[in-house]
């Protein structure tokens, strides 16, 4: 159930970064944003790179610092969790492609790393996640994760590739 959890968490991380009207784009802070709303403009395709932490105890407690600005959960800090029972998982999320003006990024590809060490999970997961506009999406629903969106690498250390992509970077 957690690992599913980690998967939701990674999937709002990765398309919308769950941004807000008062939020900005990661990694965009006064670039390719004539406006200054905070959002890469219409037609430029920018590159970024951000930080997340998620964490979280075995009673339920979770924190997430969504890298953003904004933290949720349901307290208010990482040390307000229950040490002895605390898994975190830090986040480095890479991205290239479209915002369009809104903070939801609308093509290229997300590549996230992810480590998380604690009670219950001392694992690495790589995931790369590309739109219906990158070379490598396939259209395949075992592999859809929202809309035209698809995961096209997915790794658990230990494990291998879970997605099973069968068209590489750079294949037409």
């Amino acid at each position: 159930m957690k690992k599913l959890f980690l998967l939701l968490i990674l999937a709002g991380l990765a398309y919308g970064i769950y941004i807000y009207a008062a939020t900005i784009v990661p990694g965009q802070q006064g670039r390719n944003d004539a406006d200054n709303n905070g959002y890469p403009d219409a037609g430029v395709t920018v590159t970024g790179k951000y930080v997340s932490v998620y964490a979280y105890d075995n009673g339920g407690d979770w924190y997430w610092d969504l890298g953003d600005g904004r933290i949720q959960g349901t307290v208010t800090s990482v040390s307000a969790l229950d040490q002895a029972t605390l898994t975190t998982c830090n986040y480095q999320v890479q991205y290239r492609g479209n915002f369009e003006n809104n903070p939801f990024l609308d093509s290229g590809w997300i590549k996230n790393e992810i480590n998380c060490k604690g009670y219950d999970d001392n694992n690495t997961y790589n995931y790369t996640i590309v739109h219906k506009t990158d070379n490598r999406y396939e259209g395949r629903p075992d592999l859809a994760i929202w809309g035209d969106w698809e995961y096209h690498v997915s790794t658990e250390a230990g494990v291998g590739n879970l997605a099973r992509p069968e068209k590489p970077a750079g294949a037409n």
